[in-house]
């Protein structure tokens, strides 16, 4: 029996333990910006852009900046990055949208 229980708090915990992808979308400077965000447990791990119609030699850098800070602070509230504030704006709207779900 206490083989059984052990074996079943592994299972429970080894699912607990993957990542779950959730999709959001939100409105940047030139149209929607959409995203996958990994979340394992209640952690942020990973978020990627899925599609994005902005300047990329603008947006890319933002993006990238935004993802790192969000991914430390756990948290969409974040400072937006100066010379993309609409593409920041839409694309945190995006995470925050994902997350809901």
């Amino acid at each position: 029996m206490k083989k059984l229980f052990v074996a079943a708090i592994l299972v429970v915990s080894s699912v607990a333990a993957f990542a779950v992808a959730k999709e959001g979308v939100g409105f940047g400077y030139k149209d929607d910006i959409k995203v996958s965000v990994e979340v394992e447990g209640d952690k942020i791990t990973a978020i990627k852009v899925l599609e994005m119609k902005e300047t990329k030699r603008i947006a890319e850098p933002a993006i990238e900046k935004l993802t790192a800070a969000i991914i430390e602070k756990q948290s969409v509230e974040v400072d937006d990055v100066a010379g993309a504030t609409y593409t920041s704006q839409g694309f945190k709207e995006a995470v925050k949208n994902a997350l809901a779900k």
